[in-house]
């Protein structure tokens, strides 16, 4: 600590509760005036330690084996000057969809044979998108080489997995992003009905190459029991994996469940009669029974940070570390790629040499986003929770940082709108505090800030703490800490 500042209460400024020299507490307003021999020291000069942590590895399936699978899916791209190049895959199974089968013709007892109009992916995206949705976006289709199983005692799929799949895609389209239009589903009865100047605002409409498309209507015409069993479909069609272009600036979310994502399949049949088939992805389950089968669904994350200025790409192993003043006094955190700020306050134990009794009446941790490293339409401060966890030398998680009733503990963003570029974030420690004078604190001792590890692997929200010992922005413990001599 390089100095206290201490305020004097000389008249009745409140009311506390007493505390004594064993056991540090959160003192709440209470019946006693305070005594003229108590001293309250607002302290927020303690040195904090700062550094950036990663991640081994980042669910991005969410939690199949306990039924918590993520309802949406990240997808695209986009280029960032502080984190560098980041995109993300998409790895799915579909669905049967229910038996494909050529139209009955009850009548004359017989089967139609089905005309092959065109092959549709369809998806609806939500509100949510990081980057620049202005330029056009590509993505791509290509089939899996192979089933998606979950690896043998895993609990999902990480955002480091891949699954072999075909060099050559077999579909692939250009669409500019419009989040607020293409969520929307209209409500009608039946497809058909749906003028073509419509059509297009229902969700996100990509047309893929035909050949695909005519090679499952050949097989329902053949009566080939591919589209009959969903085990034999599965043989046939692995799955597939949505690529984004090189060139993509936006990375933005796809809701799966209803409306959902599928591929629709059109048809003609009897001449100008209209019918579809649509082939669903499922969210991810586990196998329920022997006759059902296991549906997975992941996110694959890829980062290159080496044209970064703080060269990011330098982590590679959870156990390690990147102070910030390797990184010129910043510290990182992103969804994704699973980076945490690391905080550690190595001196806050010299609290216990104010006086003879004393605790602490709140302790607040305060960090600020770094200026320009956020704006209001591209890359916004993150809408997600800012969660807290113990963590230890190895940078593991060891336990969510809680309140004094046991609550987790997540970040509040204070924005002062008369001055936007110092809205600051707070994080109440008044529990790790007290925890810390009672019971001490290992050297290797020091909280993780980011995002839930439940919801890390589902999010692309990003932000840069600045905490250089100069600045008036640095990371700062504020304290108010009462002694009675």
């Amino acid at each position: 600590m390089r100095k206290l500042i201490t305020i004097l209460f000389v008249s009745v400024l409140g009311f506390f509760t007493s505390c004594n020299s064993d056991t540090f507490q959160e003192h709440e307003i209470g019946d006693n005036l305070i005594d003229k021999s108590t001293e309250v020291h607002l302290i927020d000069t303690f040195t904090v330690q700062s550094a950036t942590v990663k991640l081994d590895s980042v669910l991005t399936s969410g939690y199949p084996d306990i039924s918590r699978p993520y309802t949406n899916i990240l997808f695209g791209g986009y280029h960032d000057d502080h984190f560098g190049d980041v995109t993300s895959e998409f790895y799915t199974t579909l669905s049967l969809g229910g038996a494909f089968e050529m139209v009955a013709d009850i009548n004359n007892k017989k089967n139609i044979p089905l005309q092959f109009d065109s092959l549709v992916f369809i998806g609806f995206p939500d509100t949510r998108y990081y980057g620049d949705t202005l330029q056009e976006q590509t993505i791509s289709f290509h089939k899996l080489n192979k089933e998606i199983y979950l690896p043998n005692g895993q609990k999902g799929f990480y955002g480091h997995h891949t699954i072999a799949n075909d060099d050559v895609a077999f579909g692939s389209s250009a669409f500019y992003l419009k989040p607020r239009k293409q969520s929307v589903e209209i409500k009608t009865i039946g497809d058909k009905a749906i003028p073509e100047i419509e059509r297009k605002r229902d969700g996100l409409r990509l047309r893929i190459a035909d050949a695909f498309g005519q090679d499952i209507v050949n097989r329902v015409n053949s009566n080939d029991d591919t589209l009959h069993n969903i085990f034999k479909w599965r043989k046939f069609f692995n799955g597939m994996v949505l690529k984004p272009g090189s060139g993509n600036s936006v990375m933005f979310s796809f809701k799966l469940g209803d409306p959902g994502m599928k591929l629709r399949l059109y048809f003609t049949y009897s001449g100008s009669k209209k019918g579809y088939h649509d082939f669903p992805v499922v969210i991810s389950r586990n196998r329920s029974s022997e006759s059902t089968l296991p549906y997975y669904n992941f996110s694959n994350f890829i980062s290159d940070k080496t044209s970064t200025p703080q060269d990011l790409g330098r982590i590679v192993e959870e156990t390690e570390e990147l102070k910030s003043e390797e990184t010129d006094n910043l510290a990182f955190i992103q969804g994704g790629i699973g980076f945490y700020a690391k905080v550690k306050i190595p001196y806050v134990e010299n609290l216990n040499n104010l006086g003879v009794t004393g605790g602490v009446l709140k302790s607040e941790l305060i960090f600020y986003p770094l200026e320009g490293s956020f704006d209001n339409s591209i890359f916004r401060l993150p809408s997600s929770a800012i969660s807290v966890y113990v963590t230890n030398r190895d940078n593991n998680r060891v336990a969510a940082l809680t309140d004094s009733r046991g609550s987790a503990l997540s970040a509040v963003y204070n924005n002062y709108t008369e001055h936007k570029n110092e809205g600051y974030y707070s994080i109440d420690l008044t529990s790790y505090v007290n925890g810390i004078l009672t019971n001490g604190q290992d050297f290797e001792d020091g909280l993780l800030i980011g995002f839930s590890y439940e919801n890390i692997g589902n999010t692309f929200d990003r932000m840069i703490i600045e905490n250089d010992p100069g600045s008036d922005f640095r990371i700062r413990l504020k304290t108010t800490y009462v002694v009675q001599n």
